[in-house]
């Protein structure tokens, strides 16, 4: 749920006003400017997208490096095959994780997951666009 924080000097929790100390409870991101939050769980759900995105990128990097073993047969194609194929389970059960255990959906977790996700995904669309060459 998107929730808007009317900030004074900074705060946590939910939307809100602060005068100038910013002791009682509410929201706002300290700024006074009101911007929009996204709720963890809103997060998770992108977090989950882009977990599936990644496993298609994967998906396509496996199909291209498994093509190039066969054409070249040498060790350095098998290692990336192996690098995709391990990075590939690895992305399953983590979105797997994501959408079964709600140990991994816990408070605050949704950013972080967020941002590691898409590092990947620009990592993954830019090695993809090399290796076309």
């Amino acid at each position: 749920m998107l929730s808007e924080g009317y900030g004074g000097s900074g705060g946590a929790g939910g939307p809100g006003y602060h005068g100038q100390n910013a002791t009682g409870p509410g929201g706002g991101n300290g700024t006074g400017m009101g911007m929009i939050q996204f709720d963890n769980s809103q997060l998770i759900t992108v977090d989950i997208l882009l977990g599936m995105a990644n496993i298609c990128l994967l998906l396509i990097l496996l199909y291209m490096y498994i093509g190039s073993y066969r054409k070249f047969k040498s060790q350095f194609t098998f290692g990336l095959v192996a690098f995709a194929f391990l990075l590939l389970i690895q992305n399953v059960l983590f979105t797997g994780f994501l959408l079964v255990y709600e140990g991994f959906k816990g408070p605050g977790m949704g950013g972080p997951i967020f941002f590691l996700n898409m590092i990947e995904f620009f990592a993954l669309s830019v090695l993809i666009g090399v290796t076309k060459e």
